[in-house]
């Protein structure tokens, strides 16, 4: 049965059965249905098609449907974020800036580890410049924590600039990138995981030259790396937690893919690579944004040094080996973890809210 339907597939007529679907679009998602790879100037001209406004919804839910199930090349990440790059309202971030984000949709629900691990990277002295957007697979999104903070998201270039004088600012994903946006209604009515669910991660506004990207499973670790690789990322880590995980977890161990100078490389850390003993991580689940806010407010103000406080450590610690700032990731976990306990990070909070909050 599965060979007559590959042979039908491969077999998928190059011009419509309608001429209502003969769009931009169509050619793509045939060859896609029929599984061939998109190279890197296709992808481009896919993405295109898509946000053209010239194909229907059902167009495009068919092509990301059949490009998920085919599976993602680095070439189409590449390719498709670079039209997202080109097309995203700028940013003006100092280099070395950094975006601390992961995709969502990661089976482990915990607080807002990658919101927490870029304050108190900050606090270290890192420039983050951290895309955000509203929960979709859960409650509490980083825009919704925090907005619970205190924080007043940027929204706008002007309001971005002057958060950055702080050593970090928080991006509205969506505002920053209003093409992802014409998308928005498609993706959550095809209710599945696409490549729009990674795009705007490697299409930073800020053009940044670092990053920490949390994936939701681990087959996409090593694509998305070399597509970073292909966009000539300066350096960044991609990482997926055993444990289901879109940040390093502290329950075992994380599969990690850097990307440096253009080479790509694949290995595993543990929280003893850090100096942190392993744990289980479950009873850190939150339901809302004021229940991951609190979570927060307690590590920062060193009112909790359990669990969570490790595990915003450990992944502080990657953004600070990410930024050459030490040279292993146990240095890197003292240093986060001086920036807890000195009251560095909970500083750089204050401040934000004080200039975003500005009238």
């Amino acid at each position: 049965m599965s060979s007559i339907r590959t042979d039908w597939l491969r077999s998928t007529p190059a011009n419509a059965t309608s001429a209502k679907a003969e769009t931009p679009l169509f050619p793509f998602l045939v060859k896609l249905m029929r599984g061939e790879d998109l190279s890197f100037a296709e992808a481009s001209g896919f993405m295109r098609a898509m946000i053209s406004g010239e194909s229907g919804s059902n167009q495009i839910s068919a092509a990301l449907t059949a490009l998920t199930a085919k599976g993602e090349a680095p070439e189409e990440l590449a390719g498709m974020a670079t039209v997202i790059r080109e097309l995203a309202v700028k940013v003006r971030a100092p280099r070395g800036a950094m975006d601390i984000v992961g995709t969502g949709s990661s089976q482990a629900k915990t607080f807002n580890v990658s919101t927490a691990a870029a304050i108190v990277a900050a606090g270290a002295g890192l420039t983050i410049a951290k895309q955000c957007n509203r929960g979709v697979t859960s409650k509490s999104g980083s825009s919704d924590v925090l907005a619970e903070l205190g924080v007043k998201i940027a929204t706008e270039p002007t309001a971005a600039q002057t958060s950055l004088n702080t050593g970090m600012c928080f991006l509205s994903a969506p505002k920053f990138h209003p093409e992802l946006r014409r998308l928005a209604d498609v993706r959550s009515r095809l209710g599945i995981r696409t490549c729009l669910n990674v795009l705007g991660l490697l299409a930073s506004p800020a053009t940044v030259s670092r990053q920490l990207i949390g994936v939701w499973h681990r087959s996409l670790v090593v694509p998305v790396a070399n597509a970073l690789a292909g966009l000539k990322t300066d350096t960044a880590w991609v990482i997926h937690g055993e444990d289901g995980m879109d940040e390093i977890t502290l329950a075992g161990k994380t599969h990690v893919a850097t990307v440096k100078d253009g080479q790509v490389k694949s290995y595993v850390v543990t929280p003893k690579d850090f100096g942190l003993k392993a744990a289980a991580v479950d009873h850190l689940k939150t339901s809302t944004p004021k229940e991951s806010a609190a979570i927060i407010k307690d590590v920062l103000a060193s009112k909790r040094r359990d669990e969570a406080r490790s595990l915003i450590v450990l992944n502080a610690a990657a953004a600070i080996v990410i930024a050459g700032i030490a040279k292993d990731p146990l240095q890197a976990a003292r240093l986060a973890e001086q920036a807890i306990d000195s009251g560095q990070a909970q500083n750089k909070l204050e401040r934000l809210i004080q200039v975003t909050n500005k009238k």
